[in-house]
C-alpha cells in the first residue's frame, strides 16, 4: 500500500522513479571521494554517468576521481596504468577538457605524440583560445619536431601570458633550432628578466654563442649555468667544447673528465677536475690581461 501510495506521489510530482537512486549513488560516491576511495568512487560516477550523461555532479565527480587516480599512478611509476584510467573516463566523458588535457600531458611525456597531438586538436575544437592547451599544443608539436606549428602556438599563448619565463625559454629553443639566433637570445634574455634564479635559459643562452663561435661569452654564460646547478651535464659539455675551441686544451680535458667522473657518481674526484679546470681558466684569463696591460693600446707590434 505504502508503495503504491509513493509511486502515485511521485507520478503527481512529474519525477520518474530512477531519479532518487541515482541521487543516491551520486551522494555515496561524494562520500567516498572524501574518505579518499577514489576507485569505488568512480564506478559508481560512471554508472551515473551511463544512465544520465548530462548529470553534472558525476561528470565533476568522475573528472575529479580519475585525476587523482592517474597522478597516483603516475607518482608511482606505472605510467601504463595512469593511462588506462584516463582512457577509461574518455570513453565515459569524451567531451570533458580536464580529463583529454590530463591524458594529453601524459601522452606527450610518454613519447606518445600521435595520440597527444590528436587529443589536443579535439580539445582545441572545444576551447580554440584556452591558454593551457595553446601551451600544451606548442609543447607537443615541438616534441613531434614540427617547429613552424610549434611556433604559432607558442606565440598566441604569449599573447596571453606574456610574463611567463617558462614560454619565453620554449619559444627560445624554438628560434634556436630554426637557428634564428637573434630571436632566441631575445627570448632567453626575457626568460631571466622575468625570472632570474634559474639555470636553463643561461645555459641555452650560452648554447647560443656556442653556435655562433662566440666562445668566451659562451664560457661566461655556462659558468653562470653551474652557479645556479654545479653538475649541468650540457653546460660542463659546453665549456670544454668551448676551451677546446679556444685550443686551451688542459681546461678543455679537465673539464670533460669531471663530467665523466660526474655521470660515474665520483662526486670528490670529479669537483677536484672541475676546481682544476676553472684555476687553469683563471689562470689563462689573468695572463691574457698582463699581456694587453704590457702590450697596451698604442704599442707597436
Amino acid at each position: 500500500m505504502l508503495a503504491a501510495l509513493f509511486v502515485i506521489a511521485v507520478m503527481a510530482t512529474g519525477q520518474s522513479t530512477p531519479a532518487a537512486p541515482q541521487q543516491d549513488r551520486v551522494l555515496q560516491a561524494q562520500h567516498l571521494q572524501s574518505l579518499g576511495d577514489e576507485e569505488q568512487a568512480r564506478d559508481l560516477y560512471e554508472q551515473v554517468l551511463q544512465e544520465d550523461p548530462s548529470n553534472a555532479d558525476s561528470r565533476e565527480g568522475m573528472s575529479s576521481t580519475t585525476e587523482r587516480l592517474a597522478l597516483k599512478a603516475r607518482a608511482a611509476g606505472k605510467m601504463d596504468d595512469a593511462l588506462a584510467d584516463l582512457l577509461r573516463a574518455q570513453k565515459v566523458e569524451p567531451n570533458d577538457t580536464r580529463v583529454l588535457y590530463d591524458l594529453a600531458i601524459l601522452e606527450d611525456e610518454m613519447h606518445l605524440y600521435k595520440d597527444a597531438d590528436k587529443v589536443l586538436d579535439q580539445l582545441t575544437s572545444i576551447s580554440p583560445d584556452e591558454p593551457n592547451i595553446l601551451y600544451a599544443r606548442a609543447r607537443v608539436k615541438f616534441d613531434m619536431g614540427q617547429l613552424d606549428a610549434a611556433l604559432k602556438a607558442m606565440q598566441a599563448y604569449l599573447k596571453v601570458k606574456p610574463l611567463d619565463a617558462s614560454a619565453h625559454y620554449g619559444l627560445g629553443r624554438i628560434y634556436l633550432l630554426q637557428l634564428q639566433f637573434d630571436r632566441a637570445r631575445t627570448e632567453f634574455q626575457q626568460s631571466i628578466s622575468i625570472q632570474p634564479r634559474q639555470s636553463e635559459a643561461y645555459y641555452q643562452l650560452g648554447q647560443t654563442d656556442l653556435e655562433q663561435d662566440d666562445y668566451k661569452n659562451a664560457i661566461e654564460l655556462f659558468h653562470k649555468t653551474l652557479e645556479r646547478d654545479p653538475q649541468h651535464g650540457g653546460a660542463l659539455t659546453g665549456i670544454g667544447i668551448a676551451y677546446f675551441k679556444l685550443k686551451q686544451y688542459d681546461d678543455a680535458a679537465h673539464y670533460y673528465l669531471g663530467l665523466t667522473l660526474a655521470r660515474l657518481n665520483k662526486a670528490e674526484d670529479s669537483r677536484h677536475e672541475l676546481e682544476t679546470a676553472a684555476t687553469l681558466a683563471d689562470k689563462e684569463n689573468n695572463q691574457s690581461a698582463s699581456r694587453l696591460q704590457i702590450i697596451g693600446p698604442d704599442a707597436q707590434p
